[in-house]
């Protein structure tokens, strides 16, 4: 649509999950002015003015988005999960498994104390899945040398975190909303009670 942002854009531009630019939206769109338009197939969108509107206050409270997980914590967001191998010449089973936004740049702040450092697999995560990720992937076949290094074998941690994203649903999908959530407001065409008007 011309001029219109789908909430997944917008989720998108801020760093969020489609569900959380919705109670934004729920929350904060009366005082803030915007009003949602319902394309085709319930998707949900907003004019690039409202969109600009709610992403500057979001901002405005929240800070830009562009920064790391450090800087702007929050588990609404998603990023990637990855297998880091810290010194692969010495000790090639030696692993570091994490999330981060950027994996290439959590691979250059490894680099300043194990410059061979590789990454050896990284899947798109949400950042609420970190820890059944980690979970799953040293559930067996490894030992904890200190808080996310691990030491075992390195194709049993890549197949363990293939075998978990493999049932995963995409970090960025959306829920359908029911038509009767409390999401959808009455000028989008949700629920109203017509018999009133009669």
């Amino acid at each position: 649509m011309a001029d219109m942002l789908s909430l997944a854009e917008i989720a998108k531009r801020l760093n969020l999950e489609g569900t959380a630019v919705r109670r934004l939206i729920a929350r904060e769109g009366d005082s803030l002015g915007i009003k949602t338009i319902r394309g085709k197939g319930l998707k949900l969108f907003l004019s690039s003015d409202d969109a600009e509107t709610l992403i500057a206050s979001y901002e405005a409270r929240r800070g830009p988005t562009q920064g790391t997980a450090d800087e702007v914590p929050t588990f609404d967001r998603y990023g990637f999960f990855y297998i880091i191998q810290l010194v692969p010449e010495a000790l090639p089973n030696r692993v570091k498994i994490g999330f981060a936004d950027n994996v290439e740049r959590r691979l250059t702040e490894h680099h300043t104390a194990a410059p061979t450092a590789k990454v050896l697999k990284a899947w798109p995560c949400k950042r609420s899945w970190d820890y059944s990720a980690m979970d799953s992937i040293t559930r067996d076949g490894c030992k904890l040398v200190l808080n996310e290094v691990y030491e075992g074998d390195i194709n049993g941690f890549i197949e363990r975190g293939d075998s978990f994203f493999a049932v995963m649903p995409s970090p960025d999908s959306e829920k359908e909303l029911s038509e009767y959530s409390p999401l959808f407001s009455s000028e989008d065409g949700g629920t109203s009670d017509d018999s009133s008007s009669t």
